[in-house]
């Protein structure tokens, strides 16, 4: 036993001197960005599926807020502004996006619990969306002084692109009021990323919902201005509404926020299950799905395809994965020609950069650390051989090291069943 305990204890060092002296690159990416490599291929495809979603910017401005009482409350100078953010995503590469009706058509419930929300928060109080909501609720209130509501669209984006996007202001091409679905038009935009659309609804399937909701407008970001938030679940069952039959939403466990209605939730093939609408209290949220979102595209005859710029960013991660990184980096110059605003084609290359600059680093160490890297590997390799035909010995040579002990109670326990074993 102690031959076994020294021969162990000298494995573990010479294994832990080999890694010690193994240098490890790791890229200094930043959060937010689904990483092609990552083990859940779900992170593949929000990654593929990210450059097709585009933020949702609403935005008025009221004096104040009228009570059931009558009584108006006015609103300090920098809660009058009221903006909202949600998420749409792209259904053809001409700038056909869907959203939720909610997010480009705010109800005066939405814009005075927002109000209500920033007097709080600039009058140093506490506040959250749900006082906001309950404080309405219970008051009846509405705006005073109202302004026409103004919206841009911005492209998902990061690094450089991300700077130089200033948005569009969309046109409201179809809109559904039952169910809460909408269609706008991105002006002036040709071969822009877009997903496909798959109708399959089997519970337990793994998506991804991706959006631009955050919990608190006033909370420091946690990813760059136009990356959309990826949250991960699977999808629940299917049905009409209680309140409403005509509505059919799918139950997703994925915690989204609000900010993330509009925005959709992909499979591992990066394409579309549904649009997100609700966020419930008791956890999750639940979606339209892609039968519904069809119909209203069928209505304002549209078809949803993916183009030539999707395909090729595709690709491109699809080599990722596959390390043929200059045959990725290629295809993420192909897309970036296709379609010049892609917001991740360029980022991707930087990224690549980055782990191609990290290979020629440990390539251009000097030779006595690679000669310690591989007599680490060596070491490492002698000690495992050796390691092995010392068990061997130890267990099954009835010599020098001393006959097998086969009165133990684990060779005695004969009568155990095969299926009981871990």
């Amino acid at each position: 036993m102690r031959l076994r305990s020294l021969f162990a204890t000298t494995l573990i060092t010479l294994a832990t001197a080999a890694l010690a002296v193994t240098p490890v690159a790791v890229a200094d990416i930043p959060s937010g960005v689904p990483d092609p490599l990552a083990a859940d291929p779900l992170n593949r495809a929000a990654l593929i599926a990210m450059p097709a979603i585009w933020r949702v910017e609403v935005s008025t401005s009221m004096t104040g807020l009228r009570t059931k009482s009558g009584e108006v409350i006015p609103l300090p100078p920098r809660a009058r502004t009221v903006s909202r953010e949600g998420t749409a995503f792209a259904v053809t590469p001409d700038g056909y996006l869907v959203t939720a009706l909610h997010v480009i058509q705010p109800t005066a419930d939405d814009l005075a619990q927002a109000a209500y929300f920033q007097y709080l928060a600039y009058s140093g109080k506490p506040h959250s969306a749900q006082l906001a909501a309950r404080w309405v609720k219970d008051n009846q209130a509405t705006p005073v002084g109202l302004a026409p509501v103004q919206r841009v669209v911005r492209g998902a984006a990061a690094g450089a692109a991300a700077r130089t996007n200033r948005g569009a202001a969309p046109e409201i091409i179809e809109t559904d009021e039952v169910r809460d679905i909408a269609v706008l038009r991105v002006p002036n935009v040709k071969d822009t990323p877009s997903i496909g659309l798959d109708r399959g609804l089997d519970p337990g399937t793994p998506v991804a919902t991706l959006g631009f909701g955050d919990e608190d407008p006033f909370a420091d970001p946690q990813r760059g201005a136009l990356v959309p938030a990826v949250r991960f679940g699977v999808m629940g069952e299917t049905g009409e509404m209680e309140d409403n039959p005509l509505r059919i939403l799918t139950l997703i466990t994925n915690e989204v926020q609000k900010g993330d209605s509009g925005g959709p939730a992909v499979d591992r093939n990066g394409r579309a299950r549904g649009v997100v609408l609700i966020k419930r209290a008791a956890g999750g949220g639940a979606m339209a799905p892609t039968d519904e979102i069809l119909r209203v595209l069928d209505r304002a005859n549209i078809r949803g395809w993916e183009g030539r710029s999707q395909v090729l960013f595709r690709e491109a991660v699809d080599r990722v994965t596959r390390f043929d990184i200059e045959g990725a980096r290629a295809d993420f110059r192909r897309t970036l020609a296709s379609y010049p605003a892609h917001g991740l084609a360029a980022y991707e290359i930087s990224r690549l950069d980055q782990l191609q600059r990290a290979r020629l680093s440990l390539a251009g160490e000097p030779w006595y650390r690679g000669g310690l890297v591989a007599a680490g590997i060596t070491a490492l390799v002698i000690a495992l051989i050796l390691a092995v035909l010392l068990w061997k010995a130890v267990n099954r040579s009835p010599g020098v090291l001393g006959p097998r002990d086969r009165k133990v109670p684990f060779d005695q326990d004969t009568d155990a069943d095969p299926d009981d074993l871990p």
